[in-house]
């Protein structure tokens, strides 16, 4: 089972389209999540994701937002939701008998939105006794001082 997350920061340019294609391609994952994809899902092209063999299995729930962290899976593979808010996907994983969960994070930089993050998370976990994973984003600084940007 092979898993990969990437902070693209924008889907909707060629460079990054054909950089995500070049990393399904050559590393063959079963799951991708993507985290700020800037565009709605319904403008990735269903046909250029099935071509490569993925299909979109979830994204996460951001209300009036445009959802910012995406699942896609390998064709063949059918996950379970276990579930998602607005900064976290959870899922459960059957492959040959062997169940697991991944929790796919992209964190507020909001030190209490991220609280809710981390008691959604325990809260999960507690309610699945199988092995777990927790991957992503976790905009882990003190203040929006720490953060540099180009805009």
């Amino acid at each position: 089972m092979k898993c990969f997350y990437w902070n693209l920061r924008g889907l909707a340019n060629s460079p990054t389209k054909l950089a995500l294609k070049k990393l399904l391609v050559k590393n063959k994952p079963n799951i991708c999540f993507l985290s700020e994809p800037w565009m709605p899902i319904s403008n990735l092209s269903q046909r250029w994701l099935q071509n490569l063999g993925f299909k979109v299995f979830t994204v996460n729930d951001r209300h009036n937002l445009t959802p910012n962290l995406w699942c896609m899976c390998s064709s063949n593979l059918y996950p379970t939701l276990v579930n998602l808010d607005d900064q976290q996907i959870s899922i459960k994983v059957d492959v040959t008998g062997k169940e697991f969960s991944i929790t796919s994070v992209y964190a507020s930089t909001c030190y209490i939105k991220r609280r809710l993050l981390w008691s959604a998370i325990s809260n999960i976990h507690a309610q699945h006794d199988i092995p777990w994973s927790c991957i992503g984003d976790f905009n882990s600084i003190l203040g929006s001082h720490e953060q540099r940007s180009h805009y």
